[in-house]
């Protein structure tokens, strides 16, 4: 039987060699992403390159974006991985014009250029913008946890590391020690000049430097808990300090970082991106739209987030002295229909056959504030029973993102002998009686929480979940990117700008007859669909 034969015998010499170019098709997604990125203005990165250079001309940065974007949608996340790749696949050979790249200048340059990327990525937007792709009218913001370059079971605890921290110091005592036994410093640092420290004595002072750093971790993580009234001693990553132990997304606790988006909403587009290492990514919304403003230019109409971002800071910011339409439910849901502590003559007691309906707070498993009924006119509360709360102490709390934030304890006149104390003390023996704490957002987050009942509060925040999480879904399990490759806040940012980026190309090029009407707009030629 007879099979076809080789149209490229392997020993055999070809006459006229195929050109990389031949090897691609002009349909090929690869061209259009390579055209994009040629409409952008790549000479920020010219002064870093240029400082960095040794030796041969840098590699083009454009070529080092175009491979690192095609690794992600291939899935490719290594450094070494890519480099396989670059020698072996058309396509990353096409991308790359040819150049064998190694790993370590592909790693190098992943983590090394945060603010070039963030540069080319808002050149990407502008240009979207600008021949009318999208208007950056809506801002949908969420996050997710992305785990760090760091085991979970190597972490560290302020005691831990002061233990660990006293027995480098005891080796570097020691070392020095044996220092001044030597009159000849060659004989201790051999042909060194003494002005230089032995290797040894350079990585106790390394090593002492970063446990420094993690005791000084702990002790402010240890004492935020305190603040927050939670116990436990807390944990810092010993390989990646500049991560946190966070709980996944899909269950337990591990080293995270915490990434934080900006989408507009028209194509889905990454408009602004932030890493945290913390929980309160509630802090990062009002930053994020004044970053995006300033950036495009633009005036942002509708921002939605989920609840976690519904906080008084954010709803008196944007609603009250901004005017923006802010859509983000209430933590609590919706305000209860048929809540018995509204009543006619807040006076009297609740009705028997309604305590039970009362609203209870399921961390205490006591009444909720909501089932106390504030009065704004003599600034006083009265609870389920009839009894009034007035204020009885006032003072300032600094959050989270550094506001000074004015709270007012309400405290009943007495507790003594109600029948409802059961359910609205926890315990038996009650030093003090019930208090309601009340701060000076308080009356615009209850009027944003009506607001936010309505259907057509609803209907727009509804339109946040394609764009705001279509993104995360992308990034984590089309380019697999559920664990960060590199260390260090600063290269976890880079690295994601990369990831975001990423993101917005593969955005653009599945919108066909936009970039369609962009190649005209662009080149100012007429192009047929």
């Amino acid at each position: 039987m007879k099979y076809a034969s080789a149209p490229i015998p392997r020993d055999e010499i070809a006459l006229i060699p195929r050109t990389l170019g031949d090897l691609i098709p002009e349909d090929h997604p690869l061209r259009l992403i390579d055209e994009l990125l040629g409409k952008l203005d790549w000479t920020v990165f010219a002064q870093k390159l240029k400082i960095e250079r040794r030796g041969r001309p840098p590699l083009a940065p454009q070529i080092l974006v175009a491979v690192w974007i095609y690794a992600f949608f291939r899935k490719v996340s290594s450094s070494r991985q890519l480099e396989y790749q670059l020698r072996n696949n058309v396509e990353f050979m096409w991308l790359a014009h040819g150049h064998a790249i190694d790993h370590t200048t592909l790693a190098i340059f992943r983590k090394n250029h945060t603010q070039e990327i963030k540069q080319i990525h808002r050149d990407l937007i502008r240009l979207a913008k600008d021949v009318g792709v999208t208007r950056v009218a809506e801002l949908y913001v969420d996050a997710t946890r992305i785990q760090a370059n760091s085991s979970r079971h190597h972490t560290l605890t302020g005691d831990k590391a002061k233990k660990l921290l006293e027995i480098v110091e005891q080796e570097i005592d020691q070392f020095l020690k044996q220092a001044e036994l030597h009159d000849d410093s060659e004989d201790l640092f051999g042909e060194a000049d003494g002005e230089q420290l032995p290797a040894h004595l350079r990585t106790l002072q390394q090593r002492k430097a970063q446990l420094e750093g993690i005791v000084e971790t702990c002790l402010e993580a240890d004492a935020a808990k305190k603040k927050k009234g939670k116990k436990g001693p807390s944990q810092t990553p010993a390989t990646d300090t500049d991560s946190r132990v966070l709980p996944n997304k899909d269950g337990g606790f591990a080293p995270n970082y915490t990434p934080v988006v900006g989408v507009e909403g028209e194509l889905g587009l990454i408009v602004s991106t932030a890493i945290i290492n913390s929980s309160s990514e509630h802090d990062v919304l009002v930053p994020m739209l004044d970053s995006v403003e300033s950036d495009y230019e633009v005036n942002v109409e509708i921002i939605g987030a989920d609840a976690a971002y519904s906080t008084g800071h954010n709803i008196s910011e944007l609603e009250y002295r901004r005017g923006k339409d802010f859509v983000s439910p209430h933590r609590n849901g919706d305000p209860l229909a048929d809540n018995p502590a509204i009543r006619e003559d807040p006076t009297q007691p609740v009705q028997e056959q309604d305590l039970e309906r009362l609203p209870i707070d399921p961390a205490n498993k006591v009444y909720s504030p909501e089932a106390f009924v504030y009065d704004e006119e003599t600034d006083t509360y009265r609870c389920p029973q009839g009894r009034l709360l007035t204020p009885k102490q006032k003072e300032t709390r600094e959050q989270s993102n550094g506001e000074v934030l004015q709270v007012i304890r309400y405290e009943c006149e007495s507790c003594e002998g109600c029948p409802l104390l059961a359910s609205c003390r926890k315990g038996v023996n009650h030093k003090r009686p019930r208090s309601i704490s009340r701060d000076e957002h308080e009356s615009n987050r209850q009027a944003h929480r009506q607001k936010m009942s309505t259907k057509e509060a609803k209907a727009r925040y509804a339109k946040r979940f394609s764009p705001g999480e279509r993104c995360f879904a992308q990034i984590k399990t089309h380019f697999g990117a559920r664990r960060f490759q590199t260390r260090g806040k600063e290269s976890v940012e880079s690295e994601f700008g990369l990831l975001t980026l990423a993101h917005n190309v593969l955005r653009l090029a599945n919108h066909w007859g936009s970039l369609i009407a962009m190649r005209t707009e662009i080149n100012g030629q007429p192009t047929e669909a």
